[in-house]
């Protein structure tokens, strides 16, 4: 009789893990692995925009301090539609104050002082143009109803034989190659923008300053990073 009840008392005392208790360890493990797995998706998602940022940050520096330093050694700057032939091969395609464009040409003009060791009158007007610096968004493609695509930047370096050709220096369009010839000379300054100056890049205030007014992608189809950057350049005259 008592080894029976040490028996029964042995059997008793053995214990397992029922269906239900089984089913709830299995779903705080389910959960936390889903809060595990999400946690290193958003810490994820975080570093690559955090990534994306610090290169839009240094992209907009590098593109503010050119344009601010080009300007300054400018003599004047012409604005227009877009860099398409259609858009600037005429004076009369230049924008109007208040207005705005995706193509900004930055004129630098011999000196007094330079045209004076030339021999040239410094009355002279116009003046011989020795460099051309122009800036122009090249559209690409539309999404969500805006015009997206590159910046880019093309350079003629006329100071070893100065223009001083009167007519093309009034028609200065006609100092400017076609699309297809600046696109192969330019170098590309943003990866990819839109203009929020009426959705272009370049706005005109009262032919005195520009107005860059523009939005910096970064990133991919999956997850676009964005910035904007606005600030104005002055010719000095």
């Amino acid at each position: 009789m008592k080894n029976m009840n040490s028996e029964k008392q042995f059997c008793g005392s053995q214990s397992g893990f029922t269906l239900v208790e089984m089913l709830m360890s299995m779903g705080i493990m389910f959960s936390v692995f889903a809060m595990s797995i999400g946690f290193l998706i958003e810490s994820g998602r975080i570093n690559f925009v955090s990534a994306e940022k610090n290169d839009i940050n240094r992209e907009v520096r590098k593109v503010v301090t050119r344009m601010a330093t080009e300007a300054k050694q400018s003599n004047l700057f012409v604005v227009y539609k877009s860099a398409a032939m259609a858009d600037r091969d005429l004076s009369t395609d230049r924008v109007r104050p208040n207005e705005a464009g995706d193509c900004l040409l930055l004129v630098y003009k011999t000196g007094y002082a330079e045209m004076m060791d030339m021999g040239v009158d410094p009355l002279h007007d116009p003046r011989p143009v020795n460099k051309l610096v122009l800036y122009y968004r090249s559209v690409t493609h539309e999404e969500d109803g805006q015009e997206r695509g590159p910046v880019r930047r093309w350079v003629k370096d006329l100071s070893s034989s100065p223009e001083t050709d009167a007519d093309k220096i009034h028609n200065i369009e006609q100092m400017i190659p076609s699309l297809s010839v600046l696109e192969s000379e330019s170098s590309e300054v943003v990866e990819l923008s839109e203009g929020l100056a009426n959705g272009r890049l370049f706005y005109n205030f009262q032919n005195k300053t520009v107005m860059i007014n523009g939005k910096i992608i970064h990133g991919n189809q999956a997850k676009w990073v964005t910035d904007t950057y606005n600030f104005s350049i002055s010719p000095r005259g």
